[in-house]
């Protein structure tokens, strides 16, 4: 099964990701965003508009998702973070088409506190997919996914059968949500007035909600792959078992950093190489299982938080590293933080190249005086 011909050859990632949807039964919305192909779209004058909208309907017990430029998602946050708030199952799809030198994608890391899931991928392949786990995901825990395409055009091999492959995984029909919102004026059941505002009923809500996205998005995950023989998981590992020296990688930094472990490897250098497609929820424990006999780290993030002391994927390595090391239940034990360089690119020329990935595992030759942060990109 192919693409169909109408979205180009290999088709352009939001073509790819308009066609899922539509097959799973979608209505699509968009802002400014340019998605190939003639299928049926519904535009709103901004992005916070479409993503209002797309609430709308799915409140209606419509599925309905988003797709947005890169450069749209920050001014429409506040809208997705309502929608998280009355946990609306919506899918946003964020696309950013790369043909030369380009900002990095640091619409991401406002993006990670407004209460949505994010998730990242790096192939048109992985997106078409992520479509289907993220709306299954969506649902299954009643809050919205934020997706992150960070992919250049490429082939995919789906796009024939989605209509058959949404069906037998999603179903007919939303499952009906449990969450009940709070009209302002509200009263009791005893008709006295509500003493909480409606803020206090969602934010009390928001963890017992959090609480399944978890488990909600692994199962999404493992029975899609068990459907398609496709692997797609929260976190990718790429030859970890006996490696000393570990890249985590997001978005599209891996594929160049992918390729970079096949060459040192075929050198006898023992490096490995983690991708990690789930930001929220960020599974802590397991990178730590997977990273914590690395005798150094390099985080490569394809955005640069220019106050911060690393990018937002390295502070949660960090922040792994620390709960193992003062045993929080659940994770692994550790004797040691090994040093964790975190590489950040401001801006970007159409991909992270294999040369930047090299510069940066480079780092780790310094030892304890290594840099923690790497910036590419920038004139600082």
């Amino acid at each position: 099964m192919t693409a169909p011909d109408s979205l180009g050859s290999p088709p352009d990632p939001a073509a790819v990701i308009a066609t899922v949807e539509v097959a799973a039964g979608s209505v699509l919305f968009a802002a400014h965003a340019a998605v190939p192909g003639d299928l049926p779209i519904e535009r709103a004058a901004s992005a916070t508009l479409a993503i209002r909208g797309a609430v709308e309907r799915a409140r209606a017990g419509q599925r309905a998702s988003v797709v947005l430029g890169a450069h749209e998602l920050v001014g429409a946050l506040a809208a997705l973070g309502e929608a998280a708030a009355v946990r609306t199952p919506i899918t946003v799809h964020v696309i950013e088409r790369r043909g030369g030198l380009a900002v990095g994608r640091d619409e991401l890391a406002p993006a990670l506190d407004v209460g949505a899931g994010v998730l990242v991928t790096w192939s048109n392949q992985e997106a078409a997919d992520m479509v289907l786990v993220a709306r299954r995901a969506a649902e299954d825990s009643e809050t919205p996914f934020l997706h992150i395409v960070d992919a250049l055009p490429s082939d995919v091999a789906a796009l024939g059968g989605a209509r058959e492959l949404a069906a037998g995984f999603l179903g007919s029909e939303r499952t009906a949500p449990t969450f009940k919102d709070v009209a302002p004026g509200d009263t009791d059941d005893d008709g006295g007035p509500r003493p909480q505002g409606r803020g206090v009923i969602r934010k009390r809500a928001e963890r017992s909600f959090a609480a399944r996205v978890p488990f909600a998005l692994t199962s999404a995950m493992r029975e899609l792959c068990e459907l398609t023989s496709r692997p797609l998981g929260a976190i990718e590992r790429v030859d970890t078992a006996d490696a000393e020296e570990i890249m985590v990688a997001v978005g599209c930094a891996f594929p160049a950093a992918r390729e970079v472990v096949r060459s040192l490897r075929a050198q006898g250098r023992r490096v490995g190489l983690v991708g990690v497609r789930a930001l929220r929820p960020f599974f802590s424990a397991d990178v730590v299982k997977t990273l914590g006999r690395a005798r150094a780290i390099v985080v490569l993030e394809p955005l640069d938080v220019p106050l911060a002391p690393s990018g937002p994927v390295a502070a949660g390595v960090k922040a792994a590293f620390a709960d193992a090391l003062t045993w929080a239940p659940g994770f692994p034990g550790v004797g040691r933080i090994p040093p964790i360089i975190s590489a950040t690119f401001a801006t970007i020329d159409g991909a992270i190249s294999e040369r930047e990935v090299r510069l940066s595992l480079a780092e780790i030759a310094s030892g304890e005086r290594a840099r923690r942060l790497v910036v590419f990109g920038s004139d600082g």
